[in-house]
């Protein structure tokens, strides 16, 4: 089954809404001024790598007690919002809105997605689970529909050295062994990042939310290159993705504030690509 979701949510938040205009100039050096401690990311901004200007953004609001209660993102090339909500808390229960809602933990990580959803007098449940492993890094990610017992979709985490560096995606249903995403992860031993997001190429549901939402353990260096495959309904390679990660900018306290991307798809050449800046809330 072809799953598409995971590239526009991905691009939205990591990478500009225009092509790669220019090569950027590393700056390993880079001495911009501490942001502070408990810092975690409330922006991003995607950018023409050529001119600067703005083309989108994902922006979240937190309350004094470092809770997430407002999530934007506007599109700045038509000047519109494209999405906007507000979170509200009660008990385990994060509400997205009134048909959907994350419930936590004991730990407040996530543990269940729920969303419903009607339309011409049917109605369309999601229901995504989030399992972790013993050291607290996410193990799989189990998606049912409908009222149905078991799961429809499984996708399984690899983790090796503190980094995600695998995802596996397939039909759950029993008796059917089909892929349907497959992902390898890549990162910089040399680059590490203070309470960075977390990059899923598969998890949709959950990726204007990242910074809001514990969902275990982040990998610990900076990323530099993800290679996505999504898969046809016979369960064949159908289209491949690899977005490369590069110039990264630091603060002097470690939290990564921008870094550039360039998309390559196996159909079509080069990609999408451009720069992301990324803002912090701090205590």
């Amino acid at each position: 089954m072809k799953n598409t979701l995971w590239l526009f949510t991905t691009l939205v938040l990591l990478s500009s809404c225009t092509k790669e205009l220019s090569e950027e100039t590393s700056n390993p050096n880079n001495q911009n001024p501490p942001l502070g401690s408990n810092c975690k990311v409330n922006k991003v901004t995607t950018l023409d790598s050529l001119t600067g200007e703005g083309q989108g953004s994902v922006y979240l609001l937190y309350n004094t007690a470092g809770q997430a209660t407002l999530v934007q993102v506007f599109d700045s090339v038509n000047a519109s919002m494209q999405f906007e909500t507000s979170l509200q808390y009660r008990g385990d229960t994060v509400r997205v809105s009134p048909a959907e809602y994350f419930l936590l933990d004991a730990s407040r990580r996530v543990r269940i997605f729920h969303s419903e959803q009607s339309s011409g007098g049917f109605s369309d449940t999601l229901h995504v689970q989030y399992n972790y492993d013993a050291a607290g890094y996410l193990a799989s990610r189990e998606i049912f529909t409908g009222n149905a017992s078991l799961p429809v979709f499984r996708y399984a985490y690899t983790w090796r050295g503190g980094n995600m560096v695998a995802v596996d995606g397939s039909i759950a249903v029993p008796g059917v062994n089909q892929k349907i995403l497959t992902a390898t992860l890549e990162y910089d031993p040399n680059a590490t990042a203070n309470n960075f997001l977390q990059t899923f190429p598969d998890a949709f549901e959950t990726n204007v939310f990242l910074s809001a939402l514990d969902l275990g353990k982040t990998s610990r260096n900076v990323l530099r290159t993800m290679s996505v495959t999504l898969y046809d309904d016979q369960g064949l390679p159908e289209e491949t993705f690899v977005n490369h990660y590069s110039n990264y900018v630091f603060s002097s306290d470690g939290y990564l504030l921008e870094w550039s991307t360039f998309t390559e798809a196996s159909s079509a050449g080069p990609a999408q690509g451009g720069r992301a800046r990324f803002g912090y809330h701090c205590k």
